[in-house]
């Protein structure tokens, strides 16, 4: 049994296949546009079939997390505690 990353989005925008590609596209992002978004969102397919999402970002001097597995937070509960 496992879970399956689906896909992960760099910065809010790129769609990557891979852990391997996430650097990669992070690390472009980080070198070459104004304003980037210190965040990656995985999409994970879960044994049951369902999909669920957890996003990694940076924000005031912190790193956080949140997402729609059981324990974390969610975006809404996120985005009231800024």
């Amino acid at each position: 049994m496992k879970a399956i990353v689906t896909e992960i989005q760099v910065g809010g925008n790129k769609i990557v296949y891979s852990l391997e590609g996430a650097c990669g596209e992070y690390l472009r992002m980080m070198k070459q546009e104004e304003g980037y978004r210190s965040k990656i969102n995985f999409a994970i397919k879960l044994p049951n079939g369902k999909i669920g999402h957890i996003t990694i970002r940076d924000g005031d001097g912190e790193t956080v997390a949140y997402g729609d597995f059981e324990g974390l937070p969610s975006f809404l509960d996120y985005a009231q505690g800024c």
